[in-house]
């Protein structure tokens, strides 16, 4: 299988943990070049698992040769490293684009097909829709929108209800929504942001269990 859109992955060292994330260059086919902005890293030539994010497949899981070096347009890029990736053998397709799911936390205002406007937060997303709380009753099928810049335009996403949960209390409602009539650069974007959410998500845990394991040693 030939990656057909991917512009990031997630390197893992050789103890199959989160290393790095990467910007991805394609050079042929199963032939890539990476480029870190972490600066931790150093030369190394290493087989490892690398999980490339392309928009059309999803999350692909591969065996890589990867051989770290210094990169020489540091400063025109601000990548310190760089790495020549060849693809040795593709494990499988962890997950269709369209089941990424990532949590957030997006405060916004929307607007009916109606024309009314009301406030809420989208709790998580993925390519094909979101979850979001809000103290607006809305009924199901019941179509809205809103703005919001996912990568480097904003983008008008339109959306449908699809599931309803009252929450209780006082607090709202939540509703499960499907996206309706994405075009594909929107679509793009949107798996963009999931991506890369998720990819930090994880750096994030690692640091903070990396962080945990110093404060233990001290």
């Amino acid at each position: 299988m030939k990656l057909t859109d991917c512009d990031s992955c997630l390197v893992y060292g050789t103890d199959k943990k989160p290393l790095s994330r990467a910007r991805v260059e394609e050079v042929k086919e199963n032939v890539l070049r990476l480029f870190f902005l972490s600066p931790r890293l150093r030369n190394a030539r290493l087989k490892t698992i690398v999980d490339f994010y392309d928009r059309q497949h999803g999350r692909v899981r591969c065996l890589c040769e990867v051989i770290l070096k210094k990169n020489p347009a540091y400063f025109e890029t601000a990548e310190p490293w760089m790495a020549d990736c060849t693809i040795l053998k593709i494990y499988e397709v962890l997950q269709r684009q369209k089941d990424l799911r990532v949590d957030v936390h997006i405060s916004l205002e929307f607007v009916r097909s109606d024309g009314k406007y009301f406030t809420g937060t989208i709790q998580d997303i993925s390519a094909g829709g979101m979850y979001v709380i809000t103290a607006h009753k809305l009924d199901m099928e019941q179509k809205f929108s809103f703005i919001y810049t996912f990568k480097h335009e904003k983008r008008i996403v339109d959306v449908k209800v699809v599931r309803i949960k009252e929450m209780g209390g006082g607090y709202g409602y939540g509703y499960g929504c499907r996206f309706i009539g994405l075009s594909p650069d929107t679509e793009a974007d949107i798996r963009s942001f999931v991506y890369m959410n998720q990819i930090q998500k994880r750096l994030d845990k690692k640091k903070k269990t990396e962080g945990a394991e110093d404060e233990f040693l001290l």
